[in-house]
């Protein structure tokens, strides 16, 4: 597996971690966490791939957790006043179908109808590598901030994860359909949209009835149900509005490929040369 090069003394501290590479400081101070080089340091240190024995890699773990506190502290700020519109205040475990939906509703954007039915070929492509990180040399910050969410987010307790893939569910009822019919006006393979549809519709109704289970007997944990719920709609939001403006601008949404820092197979880590830890 290809460790990406640092983009500052974050990410450079986690790979330094990783290839256990002299002294290991603690992780310094986080200045601002929607930087692309916390980002990317969160990532690798949520990705188990780049460790042999990650449940032993005491450092990484370090990293993982103190950088996992920092973005769910971030995101917590972030969603207070979304929360707190969709009646967070006053929410009540019996209505928390009606939060969500509210929740959801305010982070609608126009990416899904452009997909549906002006997006070409390759900004579908585009959405589907930010989406997937399949390039992250390449993919834009937010499409990083996406993913760590999801991973900071199922790896916390059972509200938080609940909340966070119910927002998830309902956010693939308003996209995945239209995804669907985007790729059906292209002429490309795609799934039928009716079945997408349903499918969603089911992630959506699991979802919904865990959280109702578990508010139910725990209904102190609204509150951060709901701001789980609030980050997953708020990073969507973000990465669907930077692509919508890189489109319209005809800007690039994907990076230039960067130079790959450390090459992991099977445990064994060897640096590339000439690239150096830290190099952005």
């Amino acid at each position: 597996m290809l460790l990406p090069t640092a983009r500052g003394p974050l990410s450079a501290g986690v790979i330094a971690a990783l290839l256990d590479v002299g002294q290991n400081p603690p992780p310094p101070a986080v200045d601002d966490p929607e930087s692309a080089d916390f980002q990317l340091a969160l990532w690798i240190s949520l990705e188990d791939g780049f460790a042999p024995e990650p449940d032993q890699h005491a450092e990484v773990q370090r990293w993982r957790a103190e950088l996992s506190r920092h973005w769910r502290a971030a995101l917590r700020e972030m969603t207070t006043p979304a929360v707190r519109a969709a009646g967070g205040d006053t929410a009540s475990p019996a209505r928390i179908g009606d939060h969500l939906i509210s929740l959801v509703r305010t982070g609608h954007t126009a990416l899904h109808s452009f997909i549906e039915t002006k997006a070409t070929a390759a900004q579908i492509g585009e959405l589907l590598t930010a989406r997937s990180l399949t390039a992250v040399e390449r993919v834009p910050t937010v499409a990083l901030a996406a993913h760590n969410t999801m991973r900071v987010m199922s790896n916390a307790d059972t509200a938080t994860a609940a909340g966070h893939r119910a927002a998830s569910a309902a956010l693939s009822l308003l996209s995945e359909r239209k995804l669907a019919a985007g790729l059906h006006r292209l002429g490309l393979p795609h799934p039928a949209p009716e079945e997408v549809g349903e499918a969603a519709e089911q992630r959506w109704t699991r979802a919904l009835a865990l959280c109702r289970d578990h508010l139910s007997a725990h209904p102190a944990r609204t509150q951060d149900l709901l701001h789980a719920a609030a980050a997953a709609v708020e990073v969507e939001a973000r990465l669907c509005r930077h692509l919508l403006r890189c489109w319209t601008q005809a800007t690039p949404v994907l990076g230039p490929q960067r130079p790959v820092a450390v090459t992991v197979v099977g445990g064994e880590r060897v640096l590339t040369p000439p690239t150096k830890l830290g190099t952005p």
